[in-house]
Formats: C-alpha cells, structure tokens, sequence
C-alpha cells in the first residue's frame, strides 16, 4: 500500500491535490493506495516518555495512546509514505511536524551500532505547497533538510522531494488584506503551472508504487 498523509487542514487544498496526483501515480501501476487527513485526527506530539527506549520495551512502537497511533501502525505496513504539507512560517503544520517526530523518535535508539530498529526498507517522498515563488524553493526546503536525511537513514532509501510554489490561497483575492500578492498572476500561476506541479506528483507516486521491495 501507497500511504500519503495530509498535514494541511484543508482536505481539497492544494497539497492533498497533489498528495491525490501522486496517489492516482502509484494506482496507475497497479498499487493500493489510502491517503490520511492528519487534521481530522485528534492526537499530541512527542512526550518524550522514553518508553521506546527502554531495553525491555516495544522498540519502534510509540507508547502514547491517541488517534495517530493507528496511523502509525499502518506506516509500519505500507510499502511507500508521501508526506505532504504546506509551509507556514517556514515549517510544516504542527499536526505533520509531530507525526514525523512520534515516527521517528521511536524507531531510534541510543546505541552506537543499530541506531534505527525500522525493519524495513522503504521509499518515502515529501510534497511541499507555499506561497512564495518559485525561485525562494531552495530557501523554503532549507530547514527540512535534517528530516528528509534522519528519514531517508531510518527508511534505507534517499527520499524524494516535490514541490508546489505561488500557491494560489484565496478564490476571491479582494476580501482578504493580501495586496502583496496579483491575483491574476496568482490565477495564471495556478491554472498553468499548478497542473504540472500535479503531473510530476503523479510521476513521483509512480516511481514510489514501482520502487516497491
């Protein structure tokens, strides 16, 4: 199974359209797909209990007891995970930011040798929407660099990255105090390029569903 998650909280936005390219991707090849909204979910980030650490406990299992933790558990299963999340105040939403911590927080231990207890190798890939231009990507992916490295050394493959910039937020530009910003170049943006942004999140999601183990 393809997994996609959506860390945005809006379910027909502009990442979960993306996240539904990439999962049409992986279900053109024949994969089995499920795409999650993390915003639906109630659940808290990492409480760093330790309960994963311990030398008599569940390595690899989140001890913290919520809505997320079937999520999860069905992570552990999947055979590809597509996290996907728009940038705010250049980071991911809170609700994806604390599933990529439980995630990784547990499936790492201590030891010098064996740091992660994942039991599998798997492909991962990371779908990023935001406002700013396109030529601002590299600094808006900047900061998640150390995630996508911790989860492409947890998961045994180089994740891949796709991205959706000049994201258009707004169908009437003219209600909201947002003058920075040309709506009809926002309009333009979104019904030229944005369809190419999804047609290289459908090629991603078919890679992943091919790259299967």
């Amino acid at each position: 199974m393809i997994l996609a998650l959506n860390g945005s909280p809006r379910i027909k936005g502009n990442t979960a359209t993306m996240l539904n390219s990439a999962l049409e991707g992986a279900a053109s090849v024949g994969a089995e797909t499920k795409l999650i909204q993390l915003y639906s979910l109630s659940y808290r980030g990492c409480m760093s209990c330790f309960s994963c650490k311990l030398k008599k406990g569940r390595h690899g299992h989140c001890a913290m007891q919520d809505e997320l933790s079937p999520v999860l558990e069905m992570m552990e299963q999947a055979d590809a995970i597509i996290f996907g999340s728009p940038v705010y105040y250049s980071n991911v939403t809170p609700e994806m930011l604390a599933l990529e911590q439980r995630f990784l927080f547990c499936h790492m231990l201590y030891n010098k040798e064996n740091r992660w207890v994942f039991p599998r190798r798997i492909p991962t890939a990371f779908i990023y929407t935001f406002g700013v231009t396109a030529d601002q990507t590299e600094k808006v992916l900047a900061p998640f660099a150390v995630i996508h490295a911790r989860m492409s050394e947890m998961l045994g493959v180089q994740t891949e990255i796709c991205c959706s910039a000049n994201a258009w937020q707004f169908k009437d530009y003219s209600l909201y105090e947002a003058d920075r910003y040309d709506p009809a170049e926002k309009k333009k943006y979104h019904e030229e390029v944005f369809p190419e942004d999804c047609r290289r999140a459908f090629e991603l999601g078919r890679r992943l569903a091919l790259a299967r183990v």
